[in-house]
Protein backbone atom coordinates (compact mmCIF):
# COMPACT_ATOMS: atom_id res chain seq x y z
CA UNK A 1 0.00 0.00 0.00
CA UNK A 2 1.98 3.11 -1.54
CA UNK A 3 1.48 5.93 0.76
CA UNK A 4 0.50 8.44 -1.54
CA UNK A 5 0.91 12.07 -1.28
CA UNK A 6 -2.33 14.22 -0.61
CA UNK A 7 -0.35 17.33 0.35
CA UNK A 8 1.22 19.57 -2.90
CA UNK A 9 3.47 22.48 -1.86
CA UNK A 10 4.57 24.63 -4.31
CA UNK A 11 8.30 24.68 -5.04
CA UNK A 12 10.47 27.45 -6.08
CA UNK A 13 11.92 26.82 -9.87
CA UNK A 14 15.31 28.76 -9.93
CA UNK A 15 18.55 28.07 -9.61
CA UNK A 16 19.93 27.32 -5.76
CA UNK A 17 21.87 31.06 -5.59
CA UNK A 18 19.41 33.18 -7.11
CA UNK A 19 17.19 31.43 -4.81
CA UNK A 20 19.68 32.02 -1.85
CA UNK A 21 20.10 35.86 -2.80
CA UNK A 22 17.25 37.29 -4.41
CA UNK A 23 14.81 37.19 -1.75
CA UNK A 24 16.40 39.13 1.13
CA UNK A 25 13.23 40.39 3.43
CA UNK A 26 16.35 41.44 6.77
CA UNK A 27 18.64 43.87 7.20
CA UNK A 28 21.57 43.17 4.58
CA UNK A 29 24.69 43.99 6.62
CA UNK A 30 22.97 41.86 9.39
CA UNK A 31 26.16 39.37 10.62
CA UNK A 32 24.72 35.86 9.44
CA UNK A 33 27.45 33.87 9.89
CA UNK A 34 30.06 34.07 12.72
CA UNK A 35 33.62 32.12 13.52
CA UNK A 36 33.25 30.62 16.60
CA UNK A 37 36.15 30.84 17.53
CA UNK A 38 36.69 34.48 16.66
CA UNK A 39 33.43 35.83 16.41
CA UNK A 40 34.41 39.68 15.33
CA UNK A 41 34.99 37.66 11.82
CA UNK A 42 31.48 37.53 10.15
CA UNK A 43 29.99 37.72 7.27
CA UNK A 44 26.53 39.64 6.12
CA UNK A 45 24.48 39.12 3.07
CA UNK A 46 26.30 41.72 1.27
CA UNK A 47 29.29 40.91 2.11
CA UNK A 48 28.55 37.26 1.51
CA UNK A 49 27.32 38.22 -2.20
CA UNK A 50 30.11 40.25 -3.89
CA UNK A 51 32.55 37.44 -2.20
CA UNK A 52 30.05 34.98 -4.63
CA UNK A 53 30.53 37.42 -7.28
CA UNK A 54 34.35 37.39 -7.27
CA UNK A 55 34.69 33.75 -7.09
CA UNK A 56 32.46 33.26 -10.44
CA UNK A 57 34.74 35.56 -11.71
CA UNK A 58 37.76 33.36 -10.70
CA UNK A 59 36.97 30.14 -11.28
CA UNK A 60 35.90 31.59 -15.15
CA UNK A 61 39.46 32.46 -15.18
CA UNK A 62 41.05 29.56 -13.80
CA UNK A 63 39.19 27.77 -16.58
CA UNK A 64 36.21 26.50 -14.60
CA UNK A 65 33.57 24.85 -16.98
CA UNK A 66 29.85 24.20 -16.73
CA UNK A 67 29.83 21.49 -14.74
CA UNK A 68 33.50 20.44 -13.52
CA UNK A 69 33.87 19.50 -10.24
CA UNK A 70 35.39 21.04 -7.39
CA UNK A 71 36.55 19.55 -3.75
CA UNK A 72 37.01 21.59 -0.40
CA UNK A 73 39.46 19.72 1.54
CA UNK A 74 39.04 21.59 4.93
CA UNK A 75 37.81 21.86 8.04
CA UNK A 76 34.83 24.25 9.02
CA UNK A 77 34.85 27.69 7.87
CA UNK A 78 32.77 30.65 7.41
CA UNK A 79 34.14 31.08 4.26
CA UNK A 80 33.54 27.46 3.05
CA UNK A 81 29.91 28.64 2.54
CA UNK A 82 30.96 30.83 0.04
CA UNK A 83 32.98 28.87 -1.57
CA UNK A 84 30.74 26.41 -2.10
CA UNK A 85 28.55 29.29 -3.25
CA UNK A 86 31.16 30.49 -5.89
CA UNK A 87 31.25 26.80 -7.28
CA UNK A 88 27.68 26.53 -7.65
CA UNK A 89 27.48 29.69 -8.93
CA UNK A 90 30.18 29.63 -11.31
CA UNK A 91 28.23 26.50 -12.82
CA UNK A 92 30.40 23.84 -11.06
CA UNK A 93 29.71 20.98 -8.83
CA UNK A 94 30.66 21.09 -5.24
CA UNK A 95 31.87 17.67 -3.84
CA UNK A 96 33.43 18.28 -0.18
CA UNK A 97 36.13 15.46 1.33
CA UNK A 98 36.18 14.72 5.05
CA UNK A 99 39.50 15.87 6.21
CA UNK A 100 40.02 12.82 7.84
CA UNK A 101 40.03 11.36 4.98
CA UNK A 102 43.88 9.06 3.66
CA UNK A 103 45.70 9.49 0.43
CA UNK A 104 43.94 6.26 -0.58
CA UNK A 105 40.31 7.38 0.32
CA UNK A 106 41.26 10.76 -1.13
CA UNK A 107 42.26 9.15 -4.55
CA UNK A 108 39.15 7.32 -4.62
CA UNK A 109 36.77 10.17 -3.83
CA UNK A 110 38.32 12.52 -6.80
CA UNK A 111 37.88 9.32 -9.17
CA UNK A 112 34.56 8.82 -8.23
CA UNK A 113 33.42 12.64 -8.35
CA UNK A 114 35.87 13.72 -11.41
CA UNK A 115 37.07 16.56 -9.92
CA UNK A 116 38.81 19.14 -11.94
CA UNK A 117 39.81 21.55 -9.06
CA UNK A 118 40.61 21.50 -5.04
CA UNK A 119 40.38 23.97 -2.33
CA UNK A 120 42.54 22.52 0.79
CA UNK A 121 43.48 24.28 3.59
CA UNK A 122 47.17 24.42 4.11
CA UNK A 123 47.31 21.74 6.79
CA UNK A 124 45.62 19.01 4.75
CA UNK A 125 47.65 19.42 1.58
CA UNK A 126 50.80 16.96 1.77
CA UNK A 127 47.80 14.36 2.03
CA UNK A 128 45.76 15.33 -0.93
CA UNK A 129 48.52 15.81 -3.56
CA UNK A 130 49.44 12.17 -2.75
CA UNK A 131 45.75 11.09 -2.82
CA UNK A 132 45.00 13.63 -6.30
CA UNK A 133 48.83 12.78 -8.31
CA UNK A 134 47.88 11.93 -11.57
CA UNK A 135 44.63 12.67 -11.85
CA UNK A 136 43.88 16.62 -10.76
CA UNK A 137 46.23 19.35 -12.60
CA UNK A 138 48.58 20.73 -9.78
CA UNK A 139 47.65 24.29 -10.85
CA UNK A 140 44.01 23.72 -10.18
CA UNK A 141 44.71 23.08 -6.14
CA UNK A 142 44.55 26.47 -4.74
CA UNK A 143 45.08 27.05 -1.01
CA UNK A 144 42.44 27.49 1.25
CA UNK A 145 44.00 30.00 3.26
CA UNK A 146 41.61 31.53 5.30
CA UNK A 147 42.43 31.80 8.54
CA UNK A 148 45.71 33.69 8.09
CA UNK A 149 48.46 30.55 6.64
CA UNK A 150 50.77 31.32 4.51
CA UNK A 151 50.40 29.49 1.10
CA UNK A 152 52.86 27.21 -0.47
CA UNK A 153 55.97 27.81 -2.50
CA UNK A 154 54.39 26.84 -5.81
CA UNK A 155 50.69 27.09 -5.63
CA UNK A 156 47.85 29.61 -5.27
CA UNK A 157 46.09 31.16 -2.47
CA UNK A 158 42.26 30.90 -3.28
CA UNK A 159 42.48 34.46 -2.70
CA UNK A 160 43.75 34.59 -6.31
CA UNK A 161 40.18 33.80 -7.40
CA UNK A 162 38.79 36.59 -5.50
CA UNK A 163 40.70 39.18 -7.47
CA UNK A 164 39.85 38.31 -10.81
CA UNK A 165 36.77 41.08 -10.72
CA UNK A 166 33.42 40.40 -10.37
CA UNK A 167 30.88 38.51 -12.63
CA UNK A 168 27.38 37.51 -11.76
CA UNK A 169 26.43 33.91 -10.92
CA UNK A 170 24.81 31.22 -13.99
CA UNK A 171 20.63 32.01 -13.53
CA UNK A 172 18.11 29.97 -14.94
CA UNK A 173 14.95 29.41 -14.09
CA UNK A 174 12.28 26.05 -15.14
CA UNK A 175 11.46 23.15 -12.86
CA UNK A 176 13.15 21.09 -15.78
CA UNK A 177 16.86 22.96 -15.76
CA UNK A 178 16.75 22.85 -12.32
CA UNK A 179 16.17 19.37 -12.10
CA UNK A 180 19.12 18.79 -14.72
CA UNK A 181 21.55 21.13 -13.25
CA UNK A 182 23.37 19.44 -10.37
CA UNK A 183 24.91 21.12 -7.82
CA UNK A 184 26.67 18.54 -5.50
CA UNK A 185 28.39 15.32 -5.83
CA UNK A 186 28.16 13.90 -2.51
CA UNK A 187 29.65 10.42 -0.99
CA UNK A 188 27.95 8.15 0.22
CA UNK A 189 27.89 4.83 2.89
CA UNK A 190 29.10 2.83 0.26
CA UNK A 191 26.36 -0.16 1.30
CA UNK A 192 27.21 -2.07 -2.03
CA UNK A 193 30.56 -1.55 -2.54
CA UNK A 194 33.38 1.51 -2.14
CA UNK A 195 31.44 5.03 -1.68
CA UNK A 196 29.27 6.62 -4.67
CA UNK A 197 28.61 10.00 -5.12
CA UNK A 198 24.83 11.19 -5.54
CA UNK A 199 24.08 13.74 -7.47
CA UNK A 200 22.25 16.85 -5.56
CA UNK A 201 20.44 19.05 -8.34
CA UNK A 202 19.40 22.60 -7.91
CA UNK A 203 16.08 21.24 -7.73
CA UNK A 204 16.46 18.82 -4.60
CA UNK A 205 17.97 21.09 -2.75
CA UNK A 206 15.18 24.38 -2.61
CA UNK A 207 13.05 21.99 -2.84
CA UNK A 208 14.35 20.11 0.79
CA UNK A 209 14.71 23.06 1.94
CA UNK A 210 11.73 25.31 1.33
CA UNK A 211 9.65 21.57 2.90
CA UNK A 212 11.74 21.58 5.58
CA UNK A 213 12.38 24.58 7.10
CA UNK A 214 9.85 27.42 5.81
CA UNK A 215 6.27 25.25 6.03
CA UNK A 216 6.05 25.78 10.32
CA UNK A 217 8.10 28.98 10.78
CA UNK A 218 8.68 29.40 15.02
CA UNK A 219 7.87 32.80 15.65
CA UNK A 220 10.87 33.65 18.06
CA UNK A 221 13.98 34.26 16.95
CA UNK A 222 16.36 31.54 15.41
CA UNK A 223 20.00 31.28 16.21
CA UNK A 224 21.91 28.16 14.77
CA UNK A 225 25.14 26.99 16.20
CA UNK A 226 26.79 23.96 13.45
CA UNK A 227 29.29 21.88 14.59
CA UNK A 228 28.57 19.38 11.68
CA UNK A 229 31.47 18.79 8.83
CA UNK A 230 30.47 21.04 5.97
CA UNK A 231 31.14 18.08 3.36
CA UNK A 232 28.25 16.65 5.37
CA UNK A 233 24.27 16.62 2.94
CA UNK A 234 23.62 17.81 6.35
CA UNK A 235 24.51 21.30 5.74
CA UNK A 236 23.96 21.08 2.19
CA UNK A 237 21.55 23.62 1.54
CA UNK A 238 21.04 23.86 5.38
CA UNK A 239 24.00 25.21 6.25
CA UNK A 240 25.49 26.64 2.98
CA UNK A 241 22.31 28.68 1.82
CA UNK A 242 19.55 28.24 4.92
CA UNK A 243 20.98 31.52 7.23
CA UNK A 244 21.85 33.79 4.35
CA UNK A 245 18.00 33.07 2.68
CA UNK A 246 16.02 33.27 5.80
CA UNK A 247 18.42 35.72 7.97
CA UNK A 248 18.96 33.21 10.56
CA UNK A 249 22.45 33.91 12.47
CA UNK A 250 24.66 30.61 12.07
CA UNK A 251 27.36 30.28 14.46
CA UNK A 252 30.15 27.93 12.46
CA UNK A 253 32.21 25.70 14.62
CA UNK A 254 35.80 24.88 12.92
CA UNK A 255 35.91 21.06 14.88
CA UNK A 256 33.34 19.44 17.52
CA UNK A 257 34.69 19.62 20.54
CA UNK A 258 32.35 19.12 23.55
CA UNK A 259 33.20 21.80 26.36
CA UNK A 260 33.55 24.79 23.48
CA UNK A 261 29.70 23.57 22.39
CA UNK A 262 28.20 23.61 25.09
CA UNK A 263 29.63 27.27 26.46
CA UNK A 264 28.51 28.55 22.64
CA UNK A 265 24.98 27.46 22.74
CA UNK A 266 24.91 29.23 26.31
CA UNK A 267 26.82 32.26 25.91
CA UNK A 268 25.10 32.97 22.24
CA UNK A 269 21.61 31.69 23.71
CA UNK A 270 20.77 29.19 20.76
CA UNK A 271 17.66 28.57 19.71
CA UNK A 272 18.05 25.64 17.44
CA UNK A 273 20.22 22.73 17.58
CA UNK A 274 20.86 19.86 15.47
CA UNK A 275 22.22 16.48 17.09
CA UNK A 276 23.47 13.08 16.07
CA UNK A 277 22.67 10.16 18.95
CA UNK A 278 26.44 10.52 20.01
CA UNK A 279 26.25 14.07 20.51
CA UNK A 280 23.31 13.66 22.56
CA UNK A 281 24.91 10.33 24.23
CA UNK A 282 28.14 12.76 25.27
CA UNK A 283 26.47 15.61 26.31
CA UNK A 284 24.04 13.25 28.47
CA UNK A 285 26.85 11.63 30.69
CA UNK A 286 29.42 14.25 30.18
CA UNK A 287 29.31 16.35 34.26
CA UNK A 288 29.57 19.18 31.31
CA UNK A 289 26.27 19.29 31.52
CA UNK A 290 25.96 21.04 34.77
CA UNK A 291 28.28 23.80 34.01
CA UNK A 292 26.40 25.12 31.03
CA UNK A 293 22.57 25.52 30.33
CA UNK A 294 21.03 24.85 27.21
CA UNK A 295 17.99 26.54 28.65
CA UNK A 296 17.87 28.77 25.80
CA UNK A 297 17.24 26.00 23.19
CA UNK A 298 13.61 25.77 22.40
CA UNK A 299 13.68 23.62 19.10
CA UNK A 300 16.27 19.90 18.82
CA UNK A 301 16.35 17.36 16.37
CA UNK A 302 18.76 14.37 16.05
CA UNK A 303 19.13 12.36 12.86
CA UNK A 304 21.61 9.95 11.68
CA UNK A 305 20.69 7.14 13.38
CA UNK A 306 17.53 6.24 15.51
CA UNK A 307 18.18 7.43 18.80
CA UNK A 308 16.32 5.89 22.32
CA UNK A 309 13.42 7.50 23.59
CA UNK A 310 14.97 7.86 27.11
CA UNK A 311 18.21 9.53 25.83
CA UNK A 312 15.90 11.83 23.84
CA UNK A 313 14.12 12.99 26.65
CA UNK A 314 17.27 13.29 29.11
CA UNK A 315 18.08 16.03 26.21
CA UNK A 316 15.00 17.42 26.15
CA UNK A 317 15.08 17.76 29.76
CA UNK A 318 18.29 19.91 29.77
CA UNK A 319 16.72 22.90 27.21
CA UNK A 320 13.92 25.38 27.48
CA UNK A 321 11.03 24.10 29.21
CA UNK A 322 9.05 24.79 25.81
CA UNK A 323 11.87 22.93 24.25
CA UNK A 324 10.08 20.30 21.56
CA UNK A 325 12.43 17.60 20.95
CA UNK A 326 11.99 15.42 17.51
CA UNK A 327 13.92 13.33 15.07
CA UNK A 328 13.80 13.06 11.25
CA UNK A 329 14.45 10.28 9.01
CA UNK A 330 17.19 10.71 5.96
CA UNK A 331 19.65 9.91 4.06
CA UNK A 332 22.40 12.02 1.24
CA UNK A 333 19.91 10.41 -1.54
CA UNK A 334 16.96 11.91 0.15
CA UNK A 335 18.61 15.23 0.46
CA UNK A 336 18.59 15.42 4.18
CA UNK A 337 15.28 13.92 6.04
CA UNK A 338 12.60 12.87 4.37
CA UNK A 339 10.11 12.37 7.18
CA UNK A 340 9.37 14.84 10.66
CA UNK A 341 7.39 16.48 12.83
CA UNK A 342 6.51 20.08 11.89
CA UNK A 343 7.43 22.93 14.61
CA UNK A 344 5.23 23.07 16.80
CA UNK A 345 4.64 19.08 17.29
CA UNK A 346 6.97 16.80 19.30
CA UNK A 347 7.33 13.46 20.03
CA UNK A 348 8.47 11.26 23.08
CA UNK A 349 7.96 7.28 21.50
CA UNK A 350 10.94 7.55 19.43
CA UNK A 351 9.18 8.07 16.71
CA UNK A 352 11.06 9.48 13.33
CA UNK A 353 7.99 11.92 12.37
CA UNK A 354 4.47 11.89 11.59
CA UNK A 355 4.89 13.37 8.38
CA UNK A 356 6.36 12.68 5.03
CA UNK A 357 7.51 16.01 3.12
CA UNK A 358 4.86 17.50 0.38
CA UNK A 359 4.75 16.00 -3.03
CA UNK A 360 6.74 13.30 -1.77
CA UNK A 361 5.44 9.20 -1.80
CA UNK A 362 6.41 6.34 0.11
CA UNK A 363 5.77 2.54 0.36
CA UNK A 364 7.04 -0.29 2.13
CA UNK A 365 8.24 -3.77 0.45
CA UNK A 366 8.94 -7.23 2.24
CA UNK A 367 12.61 -9.19 1.48
CA UNK A 368 10.72 -10.30 -1.89
CA UNK A 369 10.35 -7.27 -3.02
CA UNK A 370 6.19 -7.14 -2.79
CA UNK A 371 4.41 -4.08 -1.41
CA UNK A 372 3.20 -4.37 2.23
CA UNK A 373 -0.38 -3.43 2.59
CA UNK A 374 -1.27 -3.22 6.35
CA UNK A 375 -0.01 -0.70 9.23
CA UNK A 376 1.83 -1.92 12.29
CA UNK A 377 4.31 -4.26 9.13
CA UNK A 378 7.83 -3.82 9.09
CA UNK A 379 9.55 -3.68 5.34
CA UNK A 380 11.68 -1.54 3.63
CA UNK A 381 11.31 2.09 3.21
CA UNK A 382 11.42 2.81 -0.83
CA UNK A 383 10.62 7.14 -1.10
CA UNK A 384 10.19 9.34 -4.42
CA UNK A 385 9.28 13.28 -4.75
CA UNK A 386 11.49 16.53 -5.54
CA UNK A 387 14.10 15.83 -2.95
CA UNK A 388 15.38 12.11 -4.10
CA UNK A 389 18.63 12.54 -5.81
CA UNK A 390 18.59 11.36 -9.79
CA UNK A 391 21.20 8.96 -9.48
CA UNK A 392 23.91 8.26 -8.53
CA UNK A 393 27.26 9.98 -11.33
CA UNK A 394 28.37 7.44 -13.72
CA UNK A 395 27.58 4.71 -11.72
CA UNK A 396 24.77 2.63 -14.05
CA UNK A 397 24.50 -0.63 -12.02
CA UNK A 398 24.28 0.85 -8.64
CA UNK A 399 21.60 3.25 -10.19
CA UNK A 400 19.73 0.14 -11.86
CA UNK A 401 19.70 -1.62 -7.88
CA UNK A 402 18.38 1.39 -5.88
CA UNK A 403 15.44 2.91 -8.04
CA UNK A 404 12.86 0.19 -9.15
CA UNK A 405 10.75 0.56 -12.07
CA UNK A 406 8.53 3.15 -10.49
CA UNK A 407 11.00 5.83 -9.66
CA UNK A 408 11.44 4.76 -6.14
CA UNK A 409 14.50 4.91 -4.30
CA UNK A 410 15.55 1.70 -1.83
CA UNK A 411 16.65 3.02 1.51
CA UNK A 412 17.62 0.31 3.29
CA UNK A 413 15.57 1.49 6.09
CA UNK A 414 13.38 -1.06 7.71
CA UNK A 415 10.38 0.88 9.09
CA UNK A 416 6.81 0.72 9.81
CA UNK A 417 3.82 3.05 10.09
CA UNK A 418 1.29 2.93 13.50
CA UNK A 419 -2.17 2.59 12.54
CA UNK A 420 -3.48 4.56 15.66
CA UNK A 421 -0.36 7.45 15.40
CA UNK A 422 0.54 7.78 11.87
CA UNK A 423 4.06 7.73 13.14
CA UNK A 424 6.80 6.56 11.78
CA UNK A 425 9.28 3.72 13.72
CA UNK A 426 12.91 2.29 12.11
CA UNK A 427 13.33 -0.91 13.35
CA UNK A 428 16.30 -1.78 11.43
CA UNK A 429 18.70 -1.32 8.64
CA UNK A 430 18.37 -3.52 5.38
CA UNK A 431 21.48 -1.98 3.94
CA UNK A 432 24.26 -3.16 6.63
CA UNK A 433 26.06 0.13 7.80
CA UNK A 434 28.02 -0.20 10.89
CA UNK A 435 27.31 3.26 12.92
CA UNK A 436 30.24 4.82 14.21
CA UNK A 437 29.90 8.26 16.50
CA UNK A 438 27.56 9.33 14.06
CA UNK A 439 29.56 8.36 11.21
CA UNK A 440 29.01 5.17 8.47
CA UNK A 441 30.95 2.83 7.98
CA UNK A 442 30.26 0.67 4.80
CA UNK A 443 31.37 -3.24 5.40
CA UNK A 444 32.22 -3.75 1.54
CA UNK A 445 34.70 -0.89 1.50
CA UNK A 446 36.78 -2.31 4.18
CA UNK A 447 36.47 -5.51 2.99
CA UNK A 448 37.70 -4.76 -0.12
CA UNK A 449 40.83 -2.75 1.23
CA UNK A 450 41.08 -6.42 3.32
CA UNK A 451 40.71 -8.44 0.35
CA UNK A 452 43.53 -6.50 -1.56
CA UNK A 453 46.20 -8.40 -0.07
CA UNK A 454 47.52 -11.31 -0.83
CA UNK A 455 47.16 -13.45 2.58
CA UNK A 456 43.74 -12.69 2.72
CA UNK A 457 41.14 -15.33 0.54
CA UNK A 458 37.90 -13.99 2.18
CA UNK A 459 36.21 -11.73 4.51
CA UNK A 460 33.17 -10.19 5.98
CA UNK A 461 32.68 -7.43 8.25
CA UNK A 462 29.91 -6.55 10.73
CA UNK A 463 29.43 -4.31 13.44
CA UNK A 464 28.93 -5.32 16.90
CA UNK A 465 26.69 -3.36 19.23
CA UNK A 466 27.73 -0.33 21.06
CA UNK A 467 29.30 -0.79 24.31
CA UNK A 468 27.59 0.89 27.61
CA UNK A 469 26.98 4.84 27.68
CA UNK A 470 28.26 4.83 23.77
CA UNK A 471 26.72 5.17 20.29
CA UNK A 472 30.30 4.27 17.93
CA UNK A 473 29.19 0.47 16.68
CA UNK A 474 32.79 -1.53 16.21
CA UNK A 475 33.67 -2.97 13.25
CA UNK A 476 34.64 -6.81 13.24
CA UNK A 477 36.33 -9.03 10.79
CA UNK A 478 35.78 -12.51 9.96
CA UNK A 479 38.86 -13.08 7.89
CA UNK A 480 39.95 -16.56 6.31
CA UNK A 481 43.96 -16.59 5.47
CA UNK A 482 45.68 -18.20 2.68
CA UNK A 483 46.65 -21.46 3.71
CA UNK A 484 50.38 -21.73 5.26
CA UNK A 485 49.85 -17.46 5.94
CA UNK A 486 50.45 -16.37 9.37
CA UNK A 487 49.27 -12.41 9.18
CA UNK A 488 48.32 -11.60 12.57
CA UNK A 489 45.40 -9.76 14.19
CA UNK A 490 47.46 -6.51 14.29
CA UNK A 491 48.30 -7.01 10.42
CA UNK A 492 44.74 -6.82 9.91
CA UNK A 493 44.38 -4.14 11.67
CA UNK A 494 46.75 -1.99 10.36
CA UNK A 495 45.68 -2.65 6.72
CA UNK A 496 42.74 -0.71 7.30
CA UNK A 497 44.63 1.80 9.98
CA UNK A 498 46.78 2.38 7.12
CA UNK A 499 44.18 3.19 3.71
CA UNK A 500 41.07 4.60 6.10
CA UNK A 501 40.17 7.41 8.37
CA UNK A 502 40.52 6.75 11.92
CA UNK A 503 36.67 6.19 12.32
CA UNK A 504 36.92 2.72 10.48
CA UNK A 505 39.09 0.66 12.39
CA UNK A 506 38.36 -2.52 13.23
CA UNK A 507 37.68 -1.90 16.84
CA UNK A 508 35.87 -4.90 17.32
CA UNK A 509 38.45 -6.88 16.64
CA UNK A 510 39.62 -9.65 14.13
CA UNK A 511 38.58 -13.60 14.11
CA UNK A 512 39.89 -15.52 12.02
CA UNK A 513 37.53 -18.56 10.43
CA UNK A 514 37.35 -21.44 8.53
CA UNK A 515 35.46 -20.02 6.01
CA UNK A 516 32.33 -17.31 5.58
CA UNK A 517 28.74 -18.39 6.20
CA UNK A 518 27.30 -18.04 2.66
CA UNK A 519 23.97 -19.00 1.07
CA UNK A 520 23.59 -21.38 -1.87
CA UNK A 521 23.74 -18.35 -3.97
CA UNK A 522 26.94 -17.14 -2.61
CA UNK A 523 25.83 -14.16 -0.42
CA UNK A 524 27.66 -13.66 3.09
CA UNK A 525 25.18 -14.66 5.70
CA UNK A 526 25.74 -11.41 7.87
CA UNK A 527 23.16 -12.79 9.98
CA UNK A 528 24.54 -15.79 11.17
CA UNK A 529 28.01 -13.84 11.77
CA UNK A 530 25.60 -11.05 14.05
CA UNK A 531 23.90 -14.21 16.14
CA UNK A 532 27.54 -16.16 16.73
CA UNK A 533 28.57 -12.45 18.08
CA UNK A 534 25.45 -11.70 19.80
CA UNK A 535 25.94 -15.45 21.70
CA UNK A 536 29.53 -14.51 22.43
CA UNK A 537 28.48 -11.37 24.26
CA UNK A 538 26.22 -13.05 26.27
CA UNK A 539 28.50 -16.03 27.32
CA UNK A 540 31.51 -12.84 28.00
CA UNK A 541 33.79 -14.99 25.42
CA UNK A 542 36.32 -12.94 24.21
CA UNK A 543 37.40 -12.83 20.87
CA UNK A 544 38.35 -16.01 19.51
CA UNK A 545 41.53 -16.59 17.52
CA UNK A 546 39.83 -19.44 15.32
CA UNK A 547 36.31 -21.02 14.96
CA UNK A 548 34.96 -23.49 12.54
CA UNK A 549 31.15 -21.47 11.78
Amino acid sequence: MPWLSNWKYPLPEEDLISWTFDHCDYDRDKPIYIDLDTPTRTLSWTQSRQLVRKLCAGFHAAGLRQGDCVSIASFNDIMYCIAFLGIVGSGGVFSGSNPAYTPYEIAHHVKTAKVKFVLVEPELLETVLEGTKGVVDRKNIFIFNVRGQPCPEGFRSWEWLLQQGESDWVRFTGEEKCRSTAVARLTTSGTTGPPKMAVQSHYNATSWYTMTSEISVPEWEIRNLFPLPLFHVATVPAVHCGPLRRGHVAYIMRRFELEPFLAAAEKYRITVLGFVPPLVIAIINSPLRHKYSLKSVRRAGCGAAPLDRESGERLKALCADDCTFTQVLGSTETTGAFTCFYYPDEDDTGSVGNTILPNSDVKLIDDDGNDITEFNVEGEMCVRGPTIVPEYFENPKANAESWDAEGYFKTGDVVYCDRETKKWYITDRKKELIKVRGFQVAPPELEGVLLYHPDIVDVAVIGLPAPPNSDAERPRAYVVRRPGSSISEDQVKALITDKLASYKKLTGGVLFVDEIPKSASGKILKRVLRDEAAKEAVAGVGIMRASKL
